[in-house]
């Protein structure tokens, strides 16, 4: 004699459907991250730096791509890097600079968050019906 349990079909399509939900959960979690480094980034070039043209924070930017789920903050693009070249002597210093590590103080102040935000985004993506 065959018995059926229940509730199998509906646990299969779930399954089914995990790889996406967890791609998306993961994906919004990342453009959350990156967005917190970008605003901690900009605040630290404003309290570290005195602002003369305004260029080191217009070409501070972030970007995230959902197909790979990467996020990237800085100065993405080579018209940045060129233009704003001296950013990386204000943030390393120099002999005569003091360093002023806008950048890698807003990681580290949100880097602690990452690990238990990842596996809130697997929670939600199994938990999710």
């Amino acid at each position: 004699m065959r018995r059926r349990v229940k509730g199998v079909a509906s646990a299969r399509r779930r399954l089914k459907k995990l790889p996406g939900l967890l791609e998306e959960r993961a994906a919004e979690m990342i453009v959350e991250h990156t967005a917190k480094v970008h605003r901690s980034g900009r605040e630290n070039i404003q309290s570290m730096t005195r602002r003369r043209t305004g260029q080191l924070l217009r070409f501070y930017r972030r970007s995230v791509s959902r197909a790979t789920l990467v996020g990237r903050v800085g100065y993405l693009s080579a018209r940045a890097r060129r233009t704003v070249f001296y950013a990386r002597f204000l943030h390393d210093g120099t002999r005569a600079i003091m360093p002023r590590p806008f950048h890698d103080n807003a990681v580290e102040e949100h880097i602690g968050d990452f690990p238990a935000d990842a596996l809130g985004a697997l929670r939600s993506a199994i938990r999710t019906r």
